[in-house]
């Protein structure tokens, strides 16, 4: 594995304005290897890597590696960086840092290297969860008239509208204990905490399988507008003990609360 870092390094020298290299798959590699070696996290692995996992990882498959942690976003729609910015939970100077020439409106389908990647500052720390999009609450928890079906049903979520394919972060660590596609949720994260499990529903895109390992922050999908949806947003769920219960009692009072940085509104 030393011959990947050198390679790594040396491709990062010739090919500066590139943002991923291209990788043969060795014997003996494994996703956990290759993430340690080259400083990639997995979830990102897997997003530049469509259908990627440790079943299918085999020798002689070519691999998108980031040169750093870090994805390829697509604007949906017309924005400022600043916008761009807090979907990210970053500062626009990280963004401005890798994009020098990126200027401060963004038009719809522009393409931008955003960098993310494990977050594990004092902040995070000081709260049990974080807040897994940056966005509006368009749905509360509770009972309400189903958007589709028209009839008094028990939301057992909040629903967070951000446009599709904003990058989704683990609220809190755990184990990923389901991730595909099932009924009304589209497809489906669900993270175990020991006594509680989350749920990130409607997504576009899953970077995690099962049994993996998440740190509180991590980027792990992107959000979507599959299953039972009438846009794109986020539906979000804390359970405890398999009991959901209204996660604006878990989240930071204020969803401007990030993981790096504190935005005002």
């Amino acid at each position: 594995m030393k011959k990947i870092i050198v390679l790594y390094f040396l491709l990062a020298i010739t090919m500066a304005f590139s943002f991923y290299i291209k990788y043969t798959v060795q014997k003996g590699d494994t996703l956990y290897e290759l993430s340690k070696n080259f400083g990639i996290p997995i979830p990102i692995l897997i997003d530049w890597n469509p259908g990627l996992s440790p079943t299918t990882l085999k020798v002689g498959n070519t691999l998108n590696i980031p040169l750093v942690p870090g994805i390829m976003y697509k604007v949906p729609e017309k924005m400022t960086i600043s916008d761009l910015a807090r979907y990210f939970f970053l500062d626009v100077n990280e963004i401005v840092a890798v994009n020098p020439s990126i200027g401060t409106q963004l038009t719809a389908g522009k393409q931008v290297f955003v960098p993310v990647g494990k977050v594990n500052t004092s902040f995070t720390q000081l709260t049990d969860f974080i807040w897994p999009v940056y966005g509006r609450i368009t749905s509360e928890f509770g009972w309400r008239i189903h958007p589709i079906y028209g009839r008094t049903l028990f939301h057992t979520g909040i629903d967070i509208k951000v446009p599709e394919g904003t990058p989704v972060f683990a609220a809190r660590s755990g184990t990923v204990k389901y991730a595909g596609w099932m009924s009304g949720y589209g497809n489906l994260i669900i993270i175990d905490h020991g006594d509680y499990e989350t749920y990130y529903a409607h997504l576009s895109k899953i970077n995690v399988y099962v049994g993996l390992r998440v740190e509180k922050g991590d980027f792990i999908a992107r959000s979507g507008n599959t299953g039972t949806s009438t846009g794109p947003h986020l539906h979000f769920e804390v359970r405890k003990y398999g009991e959901a219960n209204d996660p604006i009692a878990y989240l930071p009072r204020t969803n401007t609360y990030v993981m790096r940085r504190v935005f005002s509104e």
